[in-house]
C-alpha cells in the first residue's frame, strides 16, 4: 500500500451521497476510515453510492463494514449501492454473494443514470 486509506465524500444537488474510497480496504484500511464512513453514512433514508475505483483490494474487514452500514440503511429506508470496482474486487464481491445484496455498477456514472432513470428524471 503506497498511501493510506482514506475517503471522500460528495453531497449532490439531487440528494445522492457519493463516498469515495481510496487505498485498500484491508483489516488497517478499514479501520483507518471505519469513522469518517460511519459519519458519512449517518442518515439512514440517504441513498449512498460507495466509489469503489480506487479500491485494489477488499478483505473481509472490508466487507463487513459495507455490509452493516448497508444493511442500516436498508433498514432506514437508505439504499447503499457499489461503483466502479476493479475486475479483482468484483471478483471477491461476487464470490462473496455481494451481487445478491447490493447493486454493483461499473462506475458512479452508470450508478448516478441507473437511479436517475428509476427516479423517472432524463
Amino acid at each position: 500500500m503506497d498511501s493510506l486509506t482514506s475517503l471522500t465524500t460528495e453531497e449532490r444537488p439531487d440528494g445522492l451521497k457519493v463516498v469515495r474510497i481510496h487505498g485498500d480496504l484491508d483489516s488497517m484500511g478499514t479501520q483507518l476510515i471505519q469513522d469518517a464512513f460511519s459519519r458519512a453514512i449517518s442518515d439512514r433514508t440517504d441513498t449512498v453510492i460507495v466509489d469503489l475505483s480506487d479500491v485494489k483490494f477488499l478483505s473481509s474487514s472490508g466487507m463487513a463494514m459495507l455490509l452493516v452500514k448497508g444493511k442500516m440503511l436498508r433498514q432506514g429506508g437508505g439504499n447503499l449501492i457499489l461503483a466502479g470496482p476493479s475486475e479483482r474486487v468484483l471478483d471477491v464481491l461476487r464470490l462473496s454473494g455481494f451481487h445478491e445484496l447490493f447493486e454493483i455498477y461499473p462506475s458512479v456514472e452508470e450508478a448516478l443514470a441507473a437511479l436517475e432513470k428509476r427516479q423517472g428524471k432524463k
